[in-house]
């Protein structure tokens, strides 16, 4: 849900209660630039499936060089079997 805020009627609500035009137009100015940076949810959302596309592209990647690893490892050893076998008989 977005956060709506309609300056004339927060002007308006302030000028029935008391306050004068200046005033109470300096005062929603003032809401407004302190508000204006707020994060919405879906901004928040987006931000956070942004984080999560980038984690699991980089979690991939990261099995696909450890699987290398592995493969290149498991490679070495059979080498290394066959070779000392050759070398034995």
């Amino acid at each position: 849900m977005a956060l709506t805020f309609n300056p004339r009627e927060a002007v308006q609500k302030l000028r029935e209660n008391g306050m004068d035009e200046p005033l109470a137009g300096a005062t929603v100015e003032v809401v407004e630039e302190a508000t204006g940076a707020l994060v919405t949810r879906e901004h928040f959302d987006a931000t956070i499936a942004g984080v999560e596309a980038r984690f699991e592209a980089k979690l991939y990647h990261a099995l696909w060089v450890f699987g290398g690893g592995i493969v290149a490892i498991n490679a070495a050893i059979v080498t290394a079997v066959v070779t000392i076998s050759q070398v034995l008989n």
